[in-house]
């Protein structure tokens, strides 16, 4: 009997290195395998301690608009000294307007302006159409001629925007051709597509602003002289 139960735990030691074989009655065992198994989902059910289980995070962005802020209104003004004047508005909340691109889409955007006639009522005085209105990014003459300066374009304050190059078609200063009725909109700044995203302050007060330009010949008759200026964003580059 003792050779008998000696022979068995013999044959029976190299099973237990791999797993372990428990008998759970008749003809029912049961094997426990090395190895640890996958964590779980959490369910919202309870875990023990020390044992993992997974969740899945996720952000949702819904997209918002696309919106332009722009100065109230556009101011000149100057005393008649008898020689041709061009003109800025000095205005400093006037050199800068803005773009919010909150669409996620980004792209692209460009701004346009259009005017109609500088028209005074007393006297009965009108500017010219061609070559009255203009803009660019600077508020100071280059040689007595309008600079051809670009305005600027930052990130506002609290927005990380993706300013990218101002592809605008024409180069700077942009002429603003006036008309009694149904003005021409030419586009002033432009966002080209992969870009012009969050909150985009074009002008800077100091370095680049936008300057709105107006020539007035020394023939102008003194009086006040009035144009409706549009600016409208368009959601293509």
């Amino acid at each position: 009997m003792r050779n008998l139960i000696r022979t068995t735990k013999k044959r029976l030691m190299p099973l237990l290195g791999a797993s372990v074989l428990l008998t759970g009655g008749i003809g029912a065992s049961i094997l426990f395998t090395g190895g640890t198994a996958d964590a779980a989902a959490c369910a919202g059910s309870p875990v023990l301690a020390g044992t993992t289980c997974t969740d899945t995070g996720t952000l949702t962005m819904t997209a918002g608009t696309l919106t332009l802020t722009v100065p109230t209104a556009l101011g000149w003004s100057e005393t008649v000294n008898g020689l041709d004047r061009l003109l800025v508005d000095p205005t400093t909340a006037h050199q800068t307007y803005q773009v919010n691109d909150a669409t996620g889409s980004a792209l692209g955007w460009h701004v346009t302006v259009s005017a109609t006639t500088f028209t005074s009522i007393t006297p009965a005085a009108t500017l010219a159409d061609i070559g009255t209105f203009s803009t660019n990014g600077s508020l100071t003459l280059t040689t007595g001629a309008l600079s051809t300066t670009a305005p600027s374009g930052n990130c506002t304050s609290g927005s990380t925007c993706t300013v990218g190059t101002n592809n605008l078609a024409s180069s700077y200063p942009v002429a603003i051709t006036t008309a009694a009725t149904t003005p021409t909109a030419v586009s002033i700044y432009s966002a080209p597509a992969g870009s012009g995203l969050g909150t985009i302050t074009i002008g800077s007060p100091g370095a680049n602003p936008v300057g709105w330009w107006i020539s007035v010949p020394s023939n102008t008759l003194q009086g006040t002289y009035t144009s409706t200026v549009t600016l409208e964003l368009l959601s293509t580059p």
